[in-house]
């Protein structure tokens, strides 16, 4: 799916926005995205004209060449319902369904189009519960005059509410546990839906014309409606509402509910600018992705197949990937044997010189031999090294002694530790030294004391 762009388009009664996604290495990216009023009182030739060529221009301007396309229409133009049928009946569900349809809408099967998605099964029982969701046959036919006015086929056709369901889907993960409602306003019209288990439970499509200043009162109604019919044990853990700023304005109105968490959509992490494009990025994650409402009201028979381009590119890709690998493999392994040879090479050649190493320590002992020697024979003093080695067990480890000075005047040492004042007591604790003291100041740089200290030999006894 990695070369796939895929186009939602959702149309309201105002306005319709379009949505392109790419899949990326980190999940789903939105590559271009707008949304374009429409005249209510303009010809539906017009219209439809007007709508095509803002696509067109829309797919040029930004140089896409979708795999799909999915169109997506008004809630309130759709019939729903829930249908409970035999699980003995599952093999031939859309059979079964044209059939019974009549006892559903108030249509026959020609007059139709029609889909429908499996809610749950109920093995115990032998119960399936299906979402049907019936549109006008010449609607569909409107929608599809629409299509081709654009520059490449649609693959799909569906509700927002649907479309919806599959943006939140795609925001919980794979979280199939979860169970939200979701409220939708745009323009005069208003839903009001529940997912559950990444599914559309419920849906209910609502005109808020006549509510007026009872918007908030009688939304709350409507909720409380959802609740009774969901059942006391299935209730939501919260509500999400997707509207305008003037409507998100009465969540005050529901401060002082408390079983109801009410709260507006959170759009960060698709990077969407406004709610209004929440259905066409629905709609366009079909095309990239598996998501759990599969409904398609586009015809059979027209229905486009999917694209086997993406598929053969990832066959040659893989192929190249498998040839780079064993290109690599086999070109890896050379260049560790010459690595092994040089390193041979250089074993044998760093043995020789560890023996001149090894002859040259042996001549500094002996050179150390002749200096103890030679101190020894210092008349009145003691050894050289004696002194350093005293020096060394005296000042504690955390000190440092950057300069030493020997001679007939005294010794100087000069430094750095963390507290040149304890050095003093030490070395006058010394059975070798005597006088010792500051020879200047104490100065402190980077949390340590420099020192300057002089010290005398005591005399043998």
């Amino acid at each position: 799916m990695l070369f796939q762009t895929s186009l939602g388009i959702d149309i309201q009664e105002s306005s319709f926005s379009v949505v392109c996604l790419k899949p990326s290495w980190k999940g789903v990216r939105l590559a271009a995205h707008a949304i374009y009023p429409l005249e209510k009182d303009q010809p539906e030739e017009e219209k439809t004209d007007h709508m095509g060529r803002l696509v067109n221009e829309f797919l040029k301007n930004h140089r896409i060449a979708p795999t799909g396309i999915f169109l997506g229409i008004p809630r309130d133009v759709a019939i729903l319902r829930y249908v409970e049928l035999p699980l003995a009946v599952k093999e031939n569900l859309r059979d079964t369904l044209g059939y019974e349809m009549d006892k559903y809408v108030p249509f026959s099967a020609d007059e139709i189009c029609f889909d429908f998605q499996i809610i749950s099964e109920e093995k115990e029982t032998g119960k399936l519960r299906l979402l049907c969701i019936v549109v006008k046959k010449d609607l569909i036919e409107h929608y599809l005059g629409l299509a081709d006015r654009f520059d490449a086929k649609i693959s799909g056709i569906e509700i927002s509410s649907t479309a919806m369901a599959n943006f939140f889907a795609s925001q919980e993960g794979g979280d199939a546990g979860n169970r939200r409602a979701f409220i939708y306003m745009s323009g005069d019209h208003l839903e009001i839906n529940l997912l559950a288990d990444r599914l559309l439970t419920y849906s209910r499509s609502v005109t808020r014309g006549g509510w007026g200043d009872n918007l908030p009162e009688r939304l709350f109604q409507e909720l409380q409606k959802l609740k009774e019919g969901s059942g006391e044990d299935h209730g939501w853990s919260e509500t999400v509402l997707c509207g305008s700023k003037a409507d998100l304005e009465m969540l005050d109105h529901f401060g002082n509910a408390e079983d109801l968490d009410l709260h507006p959509v959170d759009l960060s992490k698709t990077g969407v600018p406004s709610f209004a494009m929440i259905p066409a990025y629905g709609l366009a994650l079909k095309g990239i992705q598996k998501v759990p409402m599969e409904i398609n009201l586009l015809p059979t028979e027209l229905r486009r197949k999917p694209s086997k381009i993406a598929y053969y590119t990832m066959v040659v890709l893989a192929g190249l990937l498998l040839l780079s690998a064993f290109s690599w493999g086999g070109g890896n392994i050379l260049r560790h044997k010459l690595r092994l040879d040089h390193l041979d090479t250089e074993i044998k050649r760093l043995s020789s010189e560890i023996k001149k190493v090894d002859q040259l320590r042996t001549e500094g002992n002996k050179i150390e031999e002749r200096i103890d020697y030679l101190n020894t024979l210092a008349r009145g003093g003691f050894p050289v090294l004696e002194i350093l080695k005293e020096l060394s067990e005296r000042i504690p480890k955390d000190a440092w002694v950057r300069h030493f000075s020997f001679s007939e005047k005294g010794i100087e040492i000069e430094g750095h530790a963390g507290s040149a004042s304890e050095l003093i007591p030490l070395l006058e604790d010394s059975p070798l030294f005597r006088d010792v003291n500051f020879l200047s100041a104490i100065t402190k740089r980077d949390g340590m004391e420099r020192f300057k200290i002089g010290l005398n030999k005591k005399p043998l006894k």
